[in-house]
């Protein structure tokens, strides 16, 4: 492989070139913002229709270009696949964590190339180390991202590959996923409501209403597949499920007002989580487990944990 520091969307990135694809990483952030065939330029990952902020410089304000904190510095920075860590939503109170924690807005540092790419960064408000490996090989992306921390005793934290496909993919993209029942939330304490799974994978066409949701889909086979026939291309991710047994549905379809939206943007999330919702902290006492699938990842004291995903770009 080759590695290479380019600019993407006016930020600092690294290309990092296979045989047959390349993607690029940024350096804030660690995003996976492109896949793309080597000479192609069909990229399945969402580009935000906003411009791109050092998050070190935003200030979250109601009436700010990027809206308030805690979301506005993620905001500010997030393209295509994101890592929340330590944390799969708001910041638990008490906390000065931007949404989905540190390491969507961290600068992260290039250690590594060769048949793999490894980039590490620090956490300090969750006291982790975090690293990304990339390998490129024929028609796949390896993404193998681990954690570790010095505390004494397991460390439990919120994780979430927060995958978001984006047009011109999204425009006629069929999904499917191995997943057996969808959720929807209608609030702390409220019973969970239950959605039928191909409807919950359809994703608005370009000319219909505004819509927007999350849901919680169980996952049986740990795998999801976009096509888009038109296009004549496939995105397929495949994991360990016990790394990641929910899979979190994210529909926007110009549904947003508040800024940086202001009713733009198209996405469909495919995230890959440890928890099913991106929810503020668990009500005390509450199960370790939502219909047979763990609701908690724990990271063991002196040791790496790894998650790993194998993302195909293939053409069909």
């Amino acid at each position: 492989m080759q590695i290479s520091s380019i600019v993407w969307r006016n930020a600092p990135a690294w290309l990092v070139q296979g045989d047959q694809l390349e993607a690029v990483i940024t350096v804030t952030g660690a995003n996976l913002a492109c896949l793309r065939q080597r000479g192609d330029e069909v990229n399945p990952l969402w580009q935000p229709p906003w411009p791109w902020a050092d998050p070190a410089t935003v200030v979250g304000r109601p009436d700010g270009p990027y809206g308030d904190w805690p979301e506005a510095p993620l905001l500010a920075n997030i393209v295509g696949s994101n890592l929340c860590l330590d944390r799969f939503g708001m910041p638990w109170p008490g906390e000065r964590r931007p949404l989905h924690g540190e390491a969507g807005v961290v600068p992260w540092r290039v250690v590594a190339h060769g048949e793999t790419a490894e980039f590490t960064t620090d956490l300090p408000e969750a006291r982790l180390r975090v690293r990304r490996r990339v390998t490129l090989a024929g028609d796949a992306l390896v993404l193998a991202t681990a954690a570790c921390h010095d505390h004494d005793g397991p460390r439990a934290v919120e994780w979430c590959e927060h995958t978001t496909l984006g047009d011109p993919f999204l425009d006629g993209v069929e999904i499917t996923a191995g997943i057996d029942r969808v959720l929807e939330s209608a609030g702390e304490g409220l019973p969970l409501r239950d959605h039928d799974p191909v409807q919950a994978l359809r994703v608005p066409g370009v000319n219909d209403p505004p819509a927007g949701s999350v849901l919680a889909a169980r996952v049986t086979e740990p795998w999801w597949q976009a096509d888009n026939r038109k296009l004549g291309r496939r995105l397929r991710a495949v994991w360990n499920r016990d790394d990641f047994p929910w899979l979190t549905l994210w529909t926007q379809h110009r549904h947003r007002s508040h800024a940086p939206w202001k009713l733009l943007g198209r996405t469909r999330g495919m995230e890959m989580a440890t928890k099913p919702f991106p929810s503020d902290r668990p009500a005390p006492g509450r199960s370790r487990y939502l219909l047979d699938r763990p609701v908690e990842c724990l990271i063991p004291a002196g040791a790496w944990r790894e998650h790993v995903i194998r993302f195909t770009w293939t053409t069909i």
